[in-house]
C-alpha cells in the first residue's frame, strides 16, 4: 500500500503501517454495524471471502465476550497475522465497543458515516440492509478510508463533557434570550431602543448600552410595561436605582421616561398571558445563566490541573476558549506537525488545482471536529482584538481584503499552530514586550486560587 509521499494524511498512513508486510491471506476484517440495541457484526479475510456470516451481539458482558470468541475462533482458523475492526461512529453507541476492543488489544478504525455513504453510491445500490452496510464497512475499511481509533480519555474526556454541556447551556440561553426579546416586543417595544428624527434622518436610541446587564433585568421583571415607568417617575426610579444598586444614570432614565411617554403599548390587562410568559422566560434565563457559572467553576477547577494552563498566557485567550481547544486536541503524543490538527478541526483550507495553474485555496473543508472548529474560530476572533503580538498578522490579511470570517479562521489557525508548540515543548506564549508577564497574564484569568 503507497503512501504518496504523506498525502494521504495521518489516518490512512498509519493503516498502512500497520497492514505492511503482513501475508494479506492472513488478514481479517471485523466490521461492526452498530445502533442503539442490537449491533451485528461478521468476519471476512482481506479479499472479502466471508469467515463468519453475520451475527447480532449486545453490548454487555455477555455480547462483548460473544463478539471476542468469534474473532479469537477465526483468527485460529485462519493462522491471522493481522486484525482489524471497522466501526462506524454512531452517535456515542459505538464508544464503549471501541474502549472494549481496543483494551483487548484488537486494532480498531472508525469509520465516518459519510464515508459509508460515499461506497454505497459507488456501488449503485440504494438498498440498505444490516449486511450490506457489514460489507461497504468493509470495503471501506480495505479502501484505507478509515482513522484509527483515538477516543478521548482521563482529563481530555473529562473536560469534554464539561465544555460540551456548557456550550449547550449557552445554547439554550441564547434561544431564550431571542424568546425574551420578541415577547417583550409584544408588550413595549420601545424598551428595546426607539427611533428619532434627527436632521431629516432617522436614527435609533438604545435606553441601555446592555439589554441584559443587571438594571435593564431588574425593570425587565418588575416593571415591564410603558405604564408602570411612567407611574414610578423620575424619582420612583432614582429611589430603585438606590435601593436595588441599579446605578442608572441621568441619560438613562431620561431615554426610559420618553420611550415610556412614546409608547403605543396595550394596557397591562389586555398583555397579562405576555407578561407571564415573559416572567417565565426570565426565570428561565436565570437558571440557565446560574447553569453557566457552575459549568465554568467546574471546568476553571479541572483545567488548571492540566498542561492547557500553558494556553492562558497567550494574550486574548479566555479561561474556557483554551479549556475547549484543549480537550478537544486532545493527546498530540500521535501527530507530528500542527496541520494534523489543523485538518483535524476542518479549518484547513481547500485547494483547487490542475494542470499548469498554481490553483487557489478555496472553502475550508469543514470535515472534522465541529466543537473544535467553532473554538478555533472563536479564538481567532478575541486574538484579533486583543493581541497585540498578533495584531500584525490581523492587519496583513486586513490590507489583503480579506473578509473577517477568513481572517478569524487563519488567526485561529494560526494559534493552533502556536498551541501546538506550547504543549509539545511545554513552555509558555513568548513575546518580546518588557510589560508582559505570562504568570500575571493567567493568573488575572482564573477566579480560583492556583496552587504554587
Amino acid at each position: 500500500m503507497r503512501l504518496f509521499n504523506g498525502k494521504q494524511g495521518l489516518r490512512r498512513s498509519q493503516f498502512a503501517r500497520e497492514l505492511k508486510g503482513a501475508d494479506l491471506d492472513k488478514v481479517l476484517l471485523v466490521p461492526i454495524d452498530v445502533s442503539k440495541v442490537l449491533q451485528k457484526s461478521m468476519i471476512l479475510n482481506y479479499f472479502g471471502e466471508v469467515i463468519e456470516p453475520s451475527f447480532s451481539f449486545i453490548v454487555n458482558q455477555t455480547g462483548m465476550q460473544l463478539l471476542i470468541d468469534k474473532i479469537e475462533q477465526a483468527k485460529e482458523l485462519l493462522q491471522a497475522e493481522r486484525i482489524f475492526v471497522g466501526i462506524e461512529a454512531t452517535g456515542h453507541y459505538y464508544e464503549d465497543i471501541v474502549r472494549i476492543l481496543t483494551e483487548v488489544g484488537y486494532s480498531i478504525h472508525i469509520i465516518n458515516p459519510a464515508s459509508t455513504h460515499e461506497e454505497r453510491k459507488q456501488h449503485l445500490t440504494y438498498t440498505k440492509t444490516d449486511d450490506i452496510d457489514l460489507y461497504l464497512i468493509a470495503e471501506v475499511l480495505i479502501g484505507n478510508k478509515a482513522t484509527n481509533a483515538k477516543l478521548a480519555t482521563g482529563e481530555y474526556k473529562h473536560l469534554q463533557h464539561l465544555t460540551r454541556a456548557r456550550r449547550s447551556e449557552v445554547n439554550k440561553r441564547a434561544r431564550i434570550k431571542v424568546e425574551i426579546r420578541t415577547i417583550h416586543d409584544h408588550i413595549w417595544r420601545e424598551y428595546q431602543g426607539f427611533s428619532i428624527l434627527e436632521d431629516n434622518k432617522v436614527k435609533t436610541r438604545k435606553v441601555f448600552s446592555d439589554f441584559w446587564g443587571k438594571s435593564s433585568l431588574y425593570l425587565l421583571t418588575h416593571y415591564p410595561h410603558a405604564s408602570q415607568i411612567l407611574e414610578l417617575g423620575e424619582t420612583g426610579l432614582r429611589q430603585i436605582s438606590t435601593e436595588q444598586n441599579l446605578k442608572l444614570r441621568q441619560n438613562t432614565i431620561d431615554k426610559l421616561l420618553y420611550a415610556a411617554g412614546e409608547s403605543v403599548s396595550k394596557s397591562i390587562k389586555d398583555l397579562s398571558s405576555e407578561l407571564f410568559i415573559l416572567n417565565q422566560k426570565l426565570k428561565d434565563y436565570e437558571w440557565h445563566t446560574q447553569n453557566i457559572e457552575s459549568y465554568e467553576r467546574e471546568i476553571e477547577r479541572a483545567f488548571v490541573k492540566t498542561n492547557g494552563l500553558l494556553l492562558l498566557t497567550v494574550p486574548g485567550i479566555g479561561l474556557i476558549t483554551a479549556a475547549e481547544i484543549y480537550c478537544e486536541m486532545g493527546d498530540l503524543t500521535s501527530y507530528t506537525s500542527a496541520s494534523q490538527i489543523i485538518k483535524k478541526a476542518g479549518t484547513n483550507p481547500t485547494i483547487k488545482q490542475s494542470g499548469p495553474k498554481g490553483g487557489y485555496y478555496g472553502r475550508i473543508s469543514k470535515q472534522g471536529n465541529a466543537n473544535l472548529r467553532r473554538a478555533v474560530y472563536n479564538a481567532g476572533r478575541t486574538l484579533c482584538v486583543h493581541n497585540e503580538a498578533l495584531k500584525p498578522f490581523y492587519s496583513r490579511l486586513k490590507e489583503k481584503g480579506k473578509k473577517a470570517g477568513q481572517i478569524y479562521i487563519a488567526m485561529g489557525n494560526k494559534f493552533l499552530k502556536t498551541a501546538f508548540a506550547m504543549l509539545k515543548n511545554h513552555k509558555p506564549f513568548e513575546w518580546n514586550n518588557p510589560d508582559f508577564n505570562y504568570k500575571k497574564e493567567v493568573l488575572k484569568k482564573l477566579t480560583l486560587p492556583l496552587a504554587a
